[in-house]
């Protein structure tokens, strides 16, 4: 199963972010961002499942706490980033 990484601007964000989406009935998890992904090995991101994209991201958006940028995380353990409107 394949799996999003939201990435917020904050370990504070990540956590709101969380909060929310577990208000809107989909399961994340806050994590550090991999080094592949950030380049620096600092940040922190909310991981959710591919099915729960869609209502993640509408629920983020209108809690003022959209992403900054998504990746998809392969089955192979490698990332692509998503361009989400």
């Amino acid at each position: 199963m394949h799996h999003y990484l939201l990435l917020c601007r904050s370990l504070t964000y990540a956590q709101r972010a969380s909060r929310t989406l577990e208000h809107a009935g989909v399961t994340a998890t806050v994590t550090k961002v991999p080094k592949s992904v950030s380049g620096q090995g600092c940040g922190y991101c909310v991981k959710v499942s591919e099915k729960n994209l869609a209502k993640s991201l509408s629920a983020l958006n209108g809690a003022g706490l959209g992403p900054s940028r998504v990746f998809l995380q392969e089955t192979d353990g490698g990332f692509t980033e998503v361009d989400v409107p």
